[in-house]
């Protein structure tokens, strides 16, 4: 793939480290002159799932494998024109699309049977075990999948559980091409163990008219460090920022450093991201910046409606004490808020 540029990193999560809990996360990448492969697993954290790590790397080699076999068996004209279209739970799914995840969930529950064959249940792991449950030995290696290919006619993105894909369109404009499984929620997620897991893959595919510029995948450790849809944006938009300014080598060994502090200091769990970019990027700093600089100044026209309905409240409406002192707080909050934002975009148009 001319022109193309691959990425992936996972790290130990800081709650990780503090109970001398192995990574769960994996993450690969990989570029042929064919096809561009990325993808992250995350593996459940539960008690129950006290072997996710191995089936987090079982399912990013299966994945890895059946990838390959669908980008060279595929007809390359198949998906050639198709606009970019995103597929739910309950859509209609491709055949050819439908044999790939099923391929995938199959390969994998073989692979992690394999295992489990190989390495019985501990004492231990017995203890932890529902004996009553017959899908339990897949369970404990629980985990999700998000993975993309890109070949020259087409590119597709799937995913079974939680964690977000987003990609930057040809304008420099960040969305989710995934639709959202409302089934994931808080600590909740569908996972590759279901026994019904190939039915709860959602995916989005499309013709070469329909090519992101760049694709970011992360697990769920990286959302929840951000909480806003939009920061989570913000953070696929830096580091695209940092591959069109910084360079590839720099901008992964900035990402490998920053991980670590951001598990620390946001959702303490472990981190994976994985993507691809096309080497245009380079040249799309100015759009980049400019999405930001809109966000921003979005914000800024609702926090000066705030002040201003703040200011009209207290000379006009002559409220008692109590209530004109919390409008001065909300006026010195807001204000606060004002100048960081300013500051920001100032930073970022100089940035660009």
């Amino acid at each position: 793939m001319i022109g193309i540029k691959c990425f992936n990193s996972h790290c130990q999560g800081e709650s990780h480290k503090a109970t001398d809990k192995p990574c769960q996360d994996f993450s690969f990448s990989i570029k042929t002159e064919g096809y561009a492969i990325a993808m992250v697993s995350d593996g459940h954290g539960g008690e129950r799932y006290f072997r996710s790590d191995v089936g987090s790397k079982i399912a990013v080699e299966v994945a890895h494998r059946c990838l390959v076999e669908f980008a060279e068996g595929i007809s390359p004209s198949l998906f050639a024109d198709l606009p970019s279209t995103p597929v739910g739970i309950g859509d209609t799914y491709h055949p050819e699309l439908q044999r790939l995840v099923e391929a995938i969930v199959v390969g994998w529950r073989n692979a992690v049977l394999e295992h489990a064959t190989a390495n019985p249940l501990t004492e231990t792991e017995q203890l932890i075990s529902n004996p009553k449950d017959d899908h339990e030995w897949e369970k404990t290696y629980g985990c999700t999948l998000i993975a993309t290919l890109l070949t020259p006619k087409f590119w597709l993105a799937f995913q079974i559980g939680d964690g977000k894909c987003v990609v930057i369109d040809k304008e420099g404009v960040p969305y989710e091409p995934i639709p959202w499984d409302d089934k994931c929620f808080l600590n909740k997620t569908t996972s590759i163990c279901d026994t019904d897991a190939a039915r709860e893959f959602r995916y989005c595919i499309g013709g070469k008219e329909s090519f992101p510029i760049a694709v970011f995948m992360g697990s769920d450790g990286i959302d929840d460090s951000f909480g806003e849809e939009e920061n989570l944006y913000n953070f696929y938009i830096q580091l695209a920022k940092g591959f069109a300014k910084d360079g590839y080598e720099a901008t992964i060994a900035d990402l490998i450093a920053t991980l670590p502090v951001l598990s620390k200091r946001g959702s303490q769990d472990d981190m994976s991201v994985a993507g691809w970019y096309d080497e245009r990027l380079e040249g799309m700093t100015t759009q980049l910046s400019a999405w930001q600089v809109q966000r921003l100044m979005t914000k800024q026209k609702t926090l000066a409606s705030k002040i201003a309905s703040a200011w009209h409240q207290i000379i006009y409406d002559h409220p008692p004490v109590p209530t004109k002192d919390s409008l001065f707080s909300e006026l010195l909050h807001f204000g606060n808020e004002k100048m960081l934002i300013d500051k920001k975009i100032a930073h970022i148009k100089e940035d660009k």
